[in-house]
């Protein structure tokens, strides 16, 4: 367990004041980040879409304006902006250290892992249009394209690169598509963010464009949905309306790799198991394959991993869940899977219930129940799943979510995760009133 320095009363860099406050240890990226004032540079100027930073003074405050509560997990600390109501965040870890960089979206509150550095972050946002799948970006709605800012290898991205240096980051630089992707994932840069790009990469037809589609003014979007994320499932008039005649359904379907995005996602199980979107695709192919066992084993890896973590939208999983239900627990129950074990039986009761409101508000009691009976780590990660599995209802239930979550993290050790949990806390009560 890391615990923060104790500044002295004539300490006055931001390391210190940070840890501080949040009573963590910051990696030396963010150290630097922090107090060589590299902030600075990220004033809007420059070309990546993460370029408006938090001034650490803001961060330090005792409801920081940046911090989303309730709908911003409660270990996430916001540093960086793309002014749109996306954020670059620092994720606080059980034993206290501040290292990870997750990009958090506001439209849904999806999140995926960009890097164990800010360093890493910065150099995947500054490459992303260039890697396979960008089409399909973490900041913009599915089906927009293109990037016009200015990519130019400016103060941001040069430091980011030179932290890198050591995973020869600048030799990158060149390179573009699967060969920039092999090679960050080879150096073990941004990994997750990486193979989620090539996943969605792997699963995109340029046969069948969205636009092309949309204009057949399809009565039945989630079908549609589900016939681009499995090519197969796609009506064949629909195929012949938006493709050329001298192509045939064959070679149409032939575009969709499911070995590459199988293989992908086997990896990101392996580095981020949290990671929902990795079991959905896995669960799926071996689905679709016929290996009934093994989907029904990788969806229910799935089902431990928060709905904020599938990236359904871009992976197209969206067409088969419904609203607020989780891909990985509508296959399984197409499937016909029923759990053996009791308190897998009561959480998978608690996702059939129809209504998304009341499924929510049966999860949130499902998993705080459990909590009040487990010892202290595991009622911390309980407490923040009966938050953040399904998303609480209603919105006042988490007053006293953050509040049993500070509660458990401190009876752990996790003094970071408690101080940002009643940091979120005061959040909530400055914006909502609660």
């Amino acid at each position: 367990m890391q615990q923060p320095t104790q500044p002295s009363a004539a300490s006055g860099s931001w390391t210190d004041q940070i840890q501080a406050r949040f009573r963590c240890v910051l990696s030396d990226d963010l150290s630097r980040w922090f107090d060589d004032e590299i902030w600075r540079f990220a004033d809007g100027s420059t070309g990546n879409r993460f370029a408006s930073a938090i001034p650490p003074q803001e961060l330090i405050d005792e409801a920081p304006a940046a911090i989303w509560p309730a709908l911003m997990p409660c270990d996430f600390l916001p540093i960086l902006t793309n002014t749109m109501g996306d954020w670059l965040c620092v994720r606080l870890a059980a034993d206290n250290a501040a290292g990870q960089i997750v990009h958090w979206y506001h439209g849904g509150g999806d999140w995926i892992p960009w890097g164990d550095s800010l360093a890493e972050a910065i150099y995947f946002d500054h490459v992303r249009h260039k890697l396979p799948g960008s089409r399909r970006d973490h900041a913009i709605s599915a089906g927009s394209a293109g990037d016009e800012n200015d990519r130019t290898c400016q103060q941001l991205n040069r430091w980011a690169i030179s932290r890198l240096e050591h995973r020869a980051a600048s030799e990158l630089e060149p390179l573009g598509g699967l060969e920039l992707a092999d090679a960050m994932i080879d150096r073990r840069i941004s990994q997750a963010a990486v193979l989620c790009q090539l996943v969605i990469d792997a699963l995109e037809n340029p046969l069948l464009r969205d636009d092309a589609l949309r204009a057949l003014d399809i009565d039945d979007p989630e079908r549609l949905q589900r016939g681009l994320f499995d090519n197969r499932l796609m009506e064949t008039d629909w195929i012949d309306q938006v493709v050329a005649n001298n192509v045939s359904h064959q070679q149409v379907l032939d575009q969709q790799d499911w070995d590459a995005a199988e293989r992908h996602c086997r990896r990101a199980s392996e580095i981020a198991p949290e990671l929902g979107w990795a079991w959905d695709v896995l669960g799926y192919s071996q689905e679709r394959s016929g290996n009934r066992t093994a989907a029904i084993d990788h969806y229910r890896s799935g089902l431990n991993c928060s709905i904020f973590t599938d990236q359904t939208v871009r992976v197209r999983t969206h067409g088969y869940c419904g609203e607020g239900q989780k891909f990985s627990a509508a296959r399984l129950m197409q499937l016909g899977y029923e759990p053996s074990d009791a308190v897998e039986q009561g959480y998978f009761e608690s996702l059939r219930v129809t209504s998304a409101s009341d499924r929510r508000d049966q999860v949130r009691e499902h998993f705080a129940a459990l909590a009040q009976q487990a010892a202290p780590a595991q009622a911390h990660e309980l407490w923040v799943r009966a938050g953040w599995d399904l998303g609480a209802e209603p919105m006042l239930a988490f007053a006293e979510l953050l509040e049993q979550i500070a509660i458990a993290a401190d009876a752990a050790g996790r003094t970071a995760q408690s101080e940002l949990a009643r940091t979120h806390r005061n959040c909530f009560r400055d914006r909502y009133g609660i």
